[in-house]
């Protein structure tokens, strides 16, 4: 069965639910911010005749593909369309769409992708049922990893470049200060960015400055942290495939960053 997925996160899901019973593309391209893609004509032609095609929903999120896929011939999963989305005051961005980065919410979306192979094709609903199984206790344990490595930490209050952790830090009782918006394309005012020094300055955030691992994020978050006088330390936003990282191995690597960062026990 072909499936279409509009950015990584949600491939990888398939993937893992289907597995050999599925034929996945991905249409974010590796390196190119998922916020930004502008689809090619063959894209369009497959996202066309794909048997399903997955997206987080109709919120802004990936306007090209979400226009597009409203021509689909297949079945289309708006996998977001059940969680509890925080709201965006960001122009064009009806709710944060980075679900993705809290295992929780990544789990309920395994489901909706699994609930919709299984719609398309019931003929193979218990194998499906099985990679979604073994996807969410995957998930489960990396949730696990994550309530036990942010316990007891120093500081509950960490500075990002890229608003993106929001869902992780309230699954997980922090909170982010971002530099730049929900999007990574949102130039950071003079404003954000003292505020940001300052409160890492009087102690309020912790000591270091968490930075989207693109160029434009790398050079915001050393820049501030350079200001600051702390370490920049790396964030995957997995916005695109990490090859030859995947989904899992890059949230760990998120999570100690978080314990460095945050001074967890």
């Amino acid at each position: 069965m072909s499936v279409v997925a509009s950015f990584y996160p949600l491939a990888w899901a398939a993937e893992r639910v289907g597995g050999s019973l599925v034929s996945v593309d991905d249409l974010t391209p590796p390196g190119v911010e998922a916020h930004d893609v502008t689809l090619s004509a063959g894209q369009r032609a497959d996202l066309q005749t794909a048997d399903v095609v997955l997206i987080l929903g109709d919120f802004g999120f990936q306007p090209d593909i979400e226009r597009a896929a409203q021509d689909t011939s297949g079945r289309v999963v708006k996998v977001a369309q059940e969680l509890n989305l925080l709201p965006s005051i960001q122009q064009g961005l009806t709710y944060d769409p980075h679900v993705w980065l809290d295992p929780v919410l990544m789990g309920q979306t395994v489901s909706e992708v699994a609930d919709g192979l299984a719609a398309a094709d019931p003929e193979h609903e218990a194998a499906y049922r099985k990679g979604e199984r073994r996807t969410i206790d995957e998930l489960k344990a990396l949730d696990s990893t994550y309530r036990s490595g942010l316990a007891g930490c120093a500081f509950t209050t960490f500075v990002v470049s890229h608003e993106a952790f929001g869902y992780l830090a309230a699954e997980y009782g922090l909170h982010e200060l971002g530099i730049e918006g929900l999007t990574p394309q949102s130039e950071p005012s003079a404003e954000r960015i003292q505020m940001a020094i300052q409160a890492i300055q009087d102690g309020t955030a912790a000591p270091a400055v968490f930075y989207e691992q693109t160029d434009e994020g790398k050079r915001v978050g050393e820049s501030v942290a350079g200001d600051a006088g702390v370490p920049a330390l790396p964030l995957g936003t997995l916005e695109f495939d990490p090859a030859p990282q995947d989904y899992l191995s890059v949230m760990r690597a998120d999570l100690g960053s978080l314990e460095k960062g945050l001074q967890c026990n």
